[in-house]
């Protein structure tokens, strides 16, 4: 597969790379040839280019090294093809902070890199009409077949749109783009896994139960499951960090978080850390888990039903 070209729309389009900045690529040795793809095609813009490695993290959220932390800090751009993503980390967070603009891609492929180029005109346009209806409710109901019924309560919290344009200092986002998302303020009712397996990892079996109270899971029906030991070990793991929904008309079900969270056919509801998107919760970790097909109600009109806008 042609990742030269999704390189080329990332590095001109997606952040528009001039001459005079900076740019660091953060990647590891498990994404090391998608790293180089985007670092040529940043030298056709820029010298001021420098690519470094990282090691490849356990978890989604977990830090990088200091060393590696501290180099983000000096940058203008800096570009994160990585195998976990760093998006929810301090180190990105900081590196923002500091006025730099940041792109992560975490578990990106070659096959992943194909919906990078895309039409961001058309993204942009179903996920600014969610965002006029989603920043004026107080109350997200979701559904699914085989039994999810939570809801979520964000009173007073913009959703983020996630429109593939990092173009301003500051500024971050998540390649593939197309999503729209929250750090809720209060989540409670009923989650039944439809589709826990991604990247090659099952997390937990299909139909396992989570209840969730005031924002945290208390309860989950296969304790011993991968999910349930992460509940176990790290600290505020429990915690509902995100709902977000797909809005990336290109992006199939391929098994992999990275492109799937971005379905316009899904949501994905999000454990741990929250504290990079509005909420005020620091964990090590942020775990996405896909639901396929729901029905979305928002203040009881429903705007998606089986996976299909209204």
């Amino acid at each position: 597969m042609d990742i030269k070209k999704p390189s080329r729309v990332l590095v001109n389009n997606c952040l528009k790379i001039k001459k005079n900045e900076s740019v660091l690529i953060v990647t590891d040795k498990k994404r090391k040839k998608i790293g180089g793809a985007i670092l040529e095609e940043v030298k056709k813009v820029t010298s001021n280019v420098k690519i470094i490695e990282t090691p490849v993290a356990k978890e989604n959220g977990n830090e990088p090294p200091k060393i590696i932390a501290k180099e983000m800090l000096n940058y203008d751009v800096v570009i994160c093809p990585t195998t976990k993503s760093l998006s929810h980390t301090k180190a990105r967070l900081n590196a923002t902070k500091q006025g730099a603009r940041i792109v992560t891609l975490p578990g990106i492929t070659n096959e992943i890199m194909q919906i990078i180029d895309v039409d961001y005109n058309k993204i942009k346009k179903i996920t600014l009409k969610l965002k006029k209806i989603l920043d004026k409710s107080n109350k997200i109901h979701i559904l699914t077949k085989i039994g999810t019924d939570v809801t979520f309560l964000n009173k007073k919290r913009k959703w983020i749109p996630d429109l593939g344009f990092v173009h301003r200092a500051g500024e971050s986002g998540n390649l593939p783009a197309g999503e729209i998302f929250i750090a809720p303020k209060e989540t409670n009712g009923i989650l039944v896994l439809d589709n826990s397996k991604h990247n090659q990892k099952n997390f937990a079996p299909s139909k396992t139960k989570l209840i969730i109270k005031k924002n945290k899971v208390i309860y989950i029906s296969n304790s011993n499951s991968k999910l349930g030991k992460v509940f176990k070990t790290i600290k505020n793991a429990t915690n509902i960090a995100e709902l977000g929904i797909g809005t990336n008309y290109k992006a199939k079900i391929i098994g992999s978080t990275l492109q799937d969270e971005k379905s316009i056919s899904t949501i994905h509801i999000a454990f741990g850390n929250s504290s990079g998107i509005g909420g005020n919760v620091y964990s090590k970790i942020h775990k996405d888990i896909i639901f396929q097909k729901p029905t979305i109600l928002v203040d009881d009109k429903v705007i998606m039903k089986e996976g299909k806008f209204t």
